[in-house]
Formats: structure tokens, sequence, C-alpha cells
């Protein structure tokens, strides 16, 4: 399993060890879904962490 996922459609990058119950890691379409283990490329892309599963990169 990858450490991270990314939803290409909303730009958020999820953590796949930290799945809340209010995230929405499970909806991701697999045309908008990327699993990965490198979550730096997709922040200096301008993504953003999810608010509920990666609150430490979440920047609004």
């Amino acid at each position: 399993m990858a450490t991270y996922i990314v939803n290409t459609n909303t730009k958020e990058v999820h953590k796949t060890a930290k799945i809340e119950p209010r995230c929405k890691i499970n909806e991701i379409s697999p045309q908008h879904r990327i699993d990965t283990d490198y979550a730096e490329n997709y922040f200096a892309q301008g993504y953003n962490g999810c608010k509920w599963c990666y609150p430490e990169r979440h920047t609004g």
C-alpha cells in the first residue's frame, strides 16, 4: 500500500496511515487517484493536505 493517495481533482494529498471517518479518501474515483510514497512533489505543485487525515499539511 502506498503511503499517500493524491486526488488530482481536488488537489489534495491524503495519508493512508491515518484515515479519519470524515476523510473522503474512499470516494476518490480511479481517474483522479494517484497512489504514491512521495507527497512532496505534489505540495510543490500547490496541492494541499487533507483537512482530516493530513492536517499538518492542510493550508485551507
